[in-house]
């Protein structure tokens, strides 16, 4: 008789616990959902950030959409159920200059806490290493041999084979993103406005509307579709083994001496959004943790404190983005040399 209470009171045990834990555990389709917005140089680093978030925090179903840098603040100004909770550009003072318009605008502060700092990167160039040596014969990166290269407009004025066609640069459109903001800054830095404007945009072949975008199609499409593309330090090293994979060699990583350091911030929006603003603090908090720190140095960033990278960076100079006084300007150029 001892013994049949004993297993009854051990499976009534068992059951409540069992109870206990499907109430506890979050359904599916009953999870909470949260909306982030990424810069297309965190896609990678977000399919590895997404699983480890999602069962830190079982409650909650992180969803993360990539948009251009520009364009993701422009989007955020206006509220609704389908604005991402959490927006992480490639460069923090486009969180700030948002914050700032919005203050002007006599509207409530646009975020919980001061956007945070979670990684960093460098502007880079990838070229094809016979282009590099035609381009560059020691080896290092030059603003003015790109321009002059720029404005001969076919490698055959360069001295190279006249079957590599024309020369084509690769960036992103400066309109929607970042990275083609910076190489915009970089290639005018002590030139006429109007005019480096104008020739940059004659260079370029086809804008990207991203930086992992344009990192693909150069990618893919080889030495006919690119000869050199300014791209992210991060997507470049994450992406290089790619490279190699499709084109024998691969891509050549040169390091622009100045080029410009942009700092990745993340920051929680107030107001109607996807997702609860205090798991948005989360996401952030998991991000600046030494797991979240970890995939994106693995994956090629630089640390929130600047660490990681590749060491071929050391002694190079780094310039600070340009100001918003600065971007606008340089964005009106852009427009009119269009």
């Amino acid at each position: 008789m001892a013994a049949t209470l004993t297993r009854r009171r051990l499976l009534s045990l068992l059951i409540a616990g069992a109870s206990l834990a499907l109430a506890t555990a979050p359904l599916p389709g009953l999870r909470r959902p949260l909306m982030v917005a990424v810069g297309s140089e965190l896609a990678g680093a977000m399919t590895e950030l997404e699983p480890l978030f999602e069962r830190r925090q079982g409650g909650i179903d992180l969803a993360w959409r990539v948009q251009g840098s520009q364009d993701m603040v422009n989007r955020a100004r206006e509220e609704g159920p389908e604005r991402p909770r959490v927006l992480i550009p490639a460069n923090r003072d486009l969180l700030s200059q948002l914050a700032a318009e919005l203050r002007a605008e006599g509207g409530a502060p646009a975020f919980l806490q001061a956007p945070a700092p979670v990684a960093r990167t460098l502007l880079v160039a990838v070229a094809w290493p016979e282009r590099v040596q035609k381009l560059f014969p020691d080896g290092r990166f030059s603003w003015p041999l790109l321009r002059r290269a720029a404005a001969a407009g076919q490698w055959g004025g360069l001295g190279a084979p006249q079957s590599w066609g024309s020369f084509d640069l690769r960036s992103a459109d400066p309109m929607r993103s970042n990275s083609g903001q910076l190489t915009l800054a970089l290639w005018c830095q002590d030139q006429n406005g109007p005019d480096c404007a104008a020739a940059l945009r004659r260079a370029v072949y086809r804008p990207a509307r991203s930086t992992d975008i344009l990192l693909q199609e150069f990618i893919s499409g080889g030495p006919n579709e690119g000869d050199l593309a300014l791209v992210y330090e991060a997507s470049a090293l994450a992406r290089q083994g790619e490279a190699g994979r499709l084109r024998p060699g691969g891509y050549l990583l040169l390091f622009p001496d100045p080029t410009i350091e942009t700092v990745l911030a993340a920051a929680v929006l107030r107001g109607e959004a996807a997702g609860r603003a205090e798991d948005g603090e989360r996401f952030v908090a998991f991000l600046l943790s030494p797991e979240g720190q970890g995939v994106l140095t693995r994956l090629g960033f630089r640390g929130a404190d600047g660490g990681g990278g590749s060491p071929a960076a050391r002694g190079v100079k780094r310039l600070p983005p340009p100001s918003p006084e600065q971007r606008e300007e340089l964005l009106r150029l852009w427009q009119q040399a269009g």
